[in-house]
Parts: C-alpha cells; structure tokens; sequence
C-alpha cells in the first residue's frame, strides 16, 4: 500500500483556498473562512524524523548571530496605519502538494518505449491528497505522467498530456481555462512549463488579478504559505514593478522557506517513504529527482543573510565534503545527469537573486526549534549507489545539527528569516517591511504561538480594512 503523502512535498503543507471575500472581524483574523487550518499539518512534522538518518551530530561552530527570547521583530521603520476600505480578494498560494493535479494524456508513442502503458488517457486525478489509490499497478504509468520533462532551460508536460490545477473535467471534456484561486502545480518553481497555460500559470493570475482590480476598484493581497511562500513571491516578481504596485496591496508569507531548506536535500541523497520498506522509500526518491520544485528549494550558495557560505558542509562523505556551492559537482559525483540538469536552471532563479518585491510586506514565521543542518552520508557517492534510478544505501547516514540555526523544524532559521534583506530597500522605497519570528512555533500554514495569532489577525485586518489594534 503506498502512503498518501509523497517525499519531501507533503512535508511542506498548505491550505488550498477560493478567493477570500471580506466578511465581520474575528478573534482570528479577517477573511476567516478563508483561514482554515492546513490539516496534515501536524502529520507533516514527522518530516523531523528522516529515514535513513537515525543520529544526529552537532557541528561545532559559533554562533554568528544573537538569540532573542521570545519574539524577533525586524521592522524597517515604515508604518502603514490603514489600508483604507481594504481588499477584498486574497490570492492564496498553499503549500506544497496542496492542489490537487487532474490529468489526460493521447500520445502518439509510449514514453522510453514501456508499452505497459495506454497511448490514450482520459482526465484522472494524479494527485490529490498523495497518488491515486491504484497507483502500485500503473506505478511506471503514474510516474511518467507525474516527472518533468525538460528540453534546454524549459520544462514541459509529459507528450501529449494536459494538467490541470483542481477537480477534473468531466470525462471527454476540455478543462476549463479560467484560473481558479488557489491553485497552482506545486512540482515547478519559479521557471515554469508554457506548453500549457494552466501550467504556466502565471499569465492567468495577472489577468485575474487585474479583472479583479478592475471590478472592484481595490488592490488584491498575495498570500503564501510554507512553500506557497515562494511560489508567491516568484508570481510577484515574474510581474513588472509598475503592475505589482498598481493591483498588489501587500504580501502576506506564513512559515517562509524563502532561502532553501536542508531537508530537501535529504530526499535526493536517501529518497523519502511513500510505501514499506526500502521500494517506499527509494519511489519518492524516482519522482522527486525529476521535479524541478525539489532543487528550486535547496539552500542557496553566498555570503550575505540568508545564504550557505563555502565553509559550511552540508553533505558529508567519507572521502569528500560538499557545501551549498558544490551542489552541480555533488549531482555528478551521484550519477544524476537528469537531475544536474534540472538544477542548473532552478540555482538562478528568482530565490537565487531574492530582490525586494518593492510593496508592502509581512512575514510570520518560526524558530528555535531543532532542524537539521546537513547530512553526513556513510559511502561515498557513485553513479552505482546513487544513480538517477538507484536507490541509495543508508547504512551510516547521520544529520548535521547547528543550534544557531534552528529553524521551525522544517526550514533553518536563516531561511525563515532572509525577507529581513530587504528591509534597506523598502524602507527607502516607503514599502513596509515586518518580518515577525516567534520562538517555539513550528512549520504550519497557520499561527501556533498566541503572539504570532494577536499579530497575524491584526494585520489581517488591517488589509481588509477592519479595525485593528497594535500593528
């Protein structure tokens, strides 16, 4: 029986929401039917405990930054007391794996020449809350349809398939081109398909967005969670200046992987349960080395805040160290031609160069919670142990801990706090920057610590146009 949350994806969980339309004030916060708890959530901490990594090992280094107590708080001096009558339309992005995926497929030839599988499909749904339940017996077919397929610094769909975002067309029907908020396809990153406008996505929202402003004659508020943070931002910044700060209010980020995850990683150097035993573990480590979100996500190399400098390992062998720097030459030592690839276009984008979205924006997010901080792996890599297709030994593997970068348990601290980079931009621009971290408060679509709620609901409200006090 196959799990019904897939790799590292699930570990990032989100709320799939419909356009939040403003309703009375709340203890929670404005748009409250649109705050619905994100359910796997609380499953989806067991993202902490890693199949193939039994022990942990800290690093002995000192710590670059000061600790706060309780709550840290980057304001960058620019304050917005009303938003006037406020927006009336939130652009949701959930987390990753939050929407569903339906797919349909007529191929002129079988995929790597596998005749198992049919040359005409109709609209199933691929993904929903994990795979299909029948996914063990059209497993090779469900992949197929699942993976990227890339041609240069492009991506595509599978031959001859369309996907699209939500609940599936009726059988033999076309879908349906109009976006529906919410909904986006979680296995690309900023860098997306254009062979399929669902896909691309992008396009669709702005024109949303902008009928949307056009209607009603208010500003719309873009909000992410967990990886929905970064899906979020790259919409943002995928839009020229001018536009954002003609239709976008603010930018709303809960639980921010804004600079990578370590944990991201770990599915590529020892794969991720999906099913029992080692066949479980090494499935999700097939489909993930061919989705591009998965490298879009690993920590990026530099010097400045947010970053991995090049004395930091975060992959340790017993021959050979690797930093956020080596991560091309890691891929290759692995065998993963594929996969290196896929993350030569994913290293440069919009994360890679994380400029100021130059409009208002609020952070929430947590820290002081155990994360891991890299993987020591008990062989050396080899094209024959880790290869696109291998499934990687574990015997050995132990995690990387550095106390001053805990994060929320899923994301380290560095990451969930980086928007604090553009605090001098904003700030000289008039945009307002708060970047709210509340110690003990775990990776969650929603507030856990009750400071985090009390600023989480008055900001909230403050953008639909509510009353609120203290932010």
């Amino acid at each position: 029986m196959v799990s019904t949350t897939l790799f590292f994806l699930a570990a990032l969980c989100g709320l799939q929401s419909v356009a939040g339309s403003k309703g009375a004030q709340v203890d929670g916060s404005a748009w409250d039917s649109d705050l619905e708890d994100c359910p796997e959530c609380d499953a989806a901490d067991t993202w902490s405990v890693l199949q193939g990594f039994p022990d942990t090992e800290e690093v002995d280094e000192a710590e670059p930054l000061p600790r706060a107590t309780e709550t840290r708080l980057l304001d960058n001096g620019v304050v917005r007391d009303s938003y006037g009558e406020g927006a009336e339309v939130i652009i949701t992005f959930g987390g990753f794996s939050s929407t569903k995926l339906c797919t349909s497929y007529e191929r002129k030839a079988p995929i790597n020449g596998d005749k198992s599988c049919p040359l005409k499909q109709d609209w199933y749904l691929m993904w929903s809350a994990g795979p299909p339940k029948d996914v063990v017996s059209r497993l090779t077919c469900w992949i197929d349809d699942m993976v990227s397929y890339q041609k240069g610094s492009t991506y595509s769909n599978a031959p001859g398939t369309t996907t699209v975002m939500g609940a599936c067309p009726a059988k033999g029907s076309a879908p349906n081109p109009k976006y529906e908020n919410g909904a986006y396809d979680w296995r690309y990153g900023g860098i997306r398909p254009q062979d399929n406008a669902n896909m691309a996505l992008y396009p669709q929202i702005a024109e949303y967005i902008t009928e949307s402003v056009n209607k009603t004659g208010k500003k719309v508020v873009v909000r992410g969670c967990s990886g929905g943070t970064i899906n979020g931002y790259a919409f943002i910044m995928s839009q020229p200046l001018a536009w954002r700060q003609k239709h976008i209010m603010a930018f709303v980020a809960v639980a921010p992987v804004f600079g990578g995850t370590i944990s991201s990683i770990q599915t590529i150097v020892a794969g991720h349960q999906v099913g029992a035993g080692d066949a479980g573990r090494c499935l999700g480590r097939l489909v993930s080395a061919r989705l591009p979100s998965v490298f879009w996500m690993w920590p990026h190399p530099g010097t400045g805040e947010g970053e991995w400098n090049k004395t930091e390992v975060l992959i340790q062998t017993p021959t050979k160290n690797y930093t956020a720097y080596d991560f091309a030459e890691m891929l290759k030592d692995m065998g993963m031609s594929d996969s290196e690839l896929i993350y030569a276009v994913e290293k440069a984008d919009y994360l890679g160069k994380f400029e100021p979205p130059m409009i208002d924006t609020y952070v929430f997010y947590g820290y002081g919670i155990a994360t891991e901080a890299g993987y020591i792996i008990g062989h050396n890599f080899s094209a024959a142990a880790d290869g696109q297709a291998a499934c990687p030994p574990v015997t050995g593997n132990k995690v990387l801990s550095r106390k001053w970068d805990d994060g929320d348990k899923t994301a380290p601290l560095r990451s969930t706090a980086k928007a604090s980079v553009w605090a001098k931009a904003h700030g000289a621009a008039g945009h307002v920057l708060r970047n709210h971290g509340y110690q003990g408060q775990a990776h969650a679509c929603d507030c856990k610590t009750a400071q985090c709620k009390t600023d989480y609901a008055c900001v909230m409200n403050k953008l639909a146009g509510l009353e609120h006090v203290g932010c």
